[in-house]
């Protein structure tokens, strides 16, 4: 699967969610008690597109990840072969060594399995010397186990010349036959270029038996963490439960969350919530329908550090305001001598004057309500009588 069809596929699961999260803001219209009938609708929309949708990306995501981690990668890696002794071994190393990636081909020797055992020791010495000495590119003859041997071949020899001499030991010098061959062979290739190399690998007579490098590793350990296709469909099953849960419940939550800022924005801040202390007559002062105060641009904070640093504690910028001088302090101290020089008789005496006074004002009183009563006396008018004529 190709990137544009990752991306065409990804849309129509999207477009899948928002139609079940716009059936489930129908709520006001088909009522709140449906809200069982929206959950399924959500669970089987999600179930269908998780099948049909994300199933197929999750089998392409191994290939995926193995082509994104070759472009990241530097090194080279090595592709263990196993390769048909039915064709020519030689063309077939010459054809691995000229695919673009690969840097080089190492290969160890041929191996074969005959049908049974030798029967005596000398018959098995005098095979293994048929064989070291039918080619003169085999350098050794290893012995597996009792049925598999292993002929090895010197470096730059040619592999398919050592097959037929084995081929042809088989066939003169021995009583035992050939059960099979093979020939297994070590590529080293670029990471970057690990797939193409495989992808070329398939179309010839090679058996890839095993990838090893940093590339593999870094993939192999990218794949432990990848869900598989049933994990996927039960996630978006789940999905789809909870758009339609968001959908059904969004209108209450867009409720909550703008009374919940209007609160926050009407709450008042820490600079509002400190008293402000104003020298008098420097005040503004505000229009009888407003209830909120300004403070004046003239006036101190006295929270403020600044006032307790001032040297002559003079507050705001008032200009009435006057420093305390030397002839102010004597003036004052002048008056409360004064007060306190009055002694025991002039106490009474002013008690005395204070009870005259107030008689003098009760008499002032009762005249003034005698005039006005007399003022206010309604008076009767003279009238004269009529003369008889």
């Amino acid at each position: 699967m190709d990137v544009l069809t990752i991306i065409i596929v990804l849309i129509l699961f999207i477009l899948a969610m928002i139609f079940v999260f716009s059936t489930a803001l129908l709520t006001p219209y088909i009522g709140k008690k449906n809200l069982v009938s929206v959950i399924l609708l959500g669970l089987v929309v999600g179930l269908v597109g998780g099948t049909f949708l994300l199933s197929p990306i999750v089998n392409d995501l191994p290939d995926f990840t193995r082509t994104l981690v070759e472009e990241s990668v530097d090194g080279t890696d090595n592709i263990g072969l196993e390769l048909s002794t039915n064709g020519n071994l030689t063309e077939i190393l010459h054809n691995i060594s000229s695919i673009n990636g690969v840097e080089s081909v190492n290969y160890e020797g041929i191996t074969f399995k005959i049908t049974s055992e030798f029967e005596t020791p000398n018959d098995r010495e005098r095979f293994k010397e048929a064989i070291t000495s039918s080619n003169e590119n085999i350098t050794d003859l290893i012995e597996v186990d009792n049925e598999t041997f292993l002929v090895k071949i010197a470096e730059n020899g040619e592999p398919q010349g050592v097959l037929d001499s084995i081929y042809s030991t088989f066939s003169h010098n021995t009583y035992i036959h050939l059960k099979y061959t093979s020939m297994q062979a070590n590529a080293t290739v670029k990471a970057s270029n690990v797939t193409k190399i495989m992808d070329e690998l398939k179309k010839s007579d090679v058996v890839i038996l095993n990838v090893t490098g940093p590339t593999e590793d870094m993939v192999n350990t990218i794949n432990k963490y990848l869900p598989n296709e049933v994990n996927v469909i039960l996630l978006s099953g789940l999905l789809g439960v909870v758009v339609a849960i968001a959908g059904f419940f969004v209108d209450s939550i867009f409720t909550f969350t703008s009374n919940f800022r209007r609160k926050r924005r009407n709450k008042p801040t820490d600079r509002e919530r400190i008293k402000r202390k104003v020298v008098p007559g420097t005040e503004r002062r505000t229009a009888p329908g407003r209830n909120r105060r300004k403070p004046n641009p003239n006036s101190i904070d006295i929270f403020d550090d600044s006032f307790d640093e001032s040297p002559k504690q003079n507050i705001g910028s008032n200009r009435r305001f006057r420093q305390v001088t030397n002839e102010d302090n004597l003036k004052e101290s002048g008056k409360s001598k004064d007060k306190k020089s009055g002694g025991r008789f002039s106490k009474m005496f002013n008690r005395s004057s204070s009870k005259k006074s107030s008689e003098e004002k009760i008499v002032k009183e009762k005249a003034s309500d005698k005039k006005v009563k007399a003022k206010n006396k309604r008076k009767v008018p003279r009238v004269r009588p009529k003369r008889k004529e």
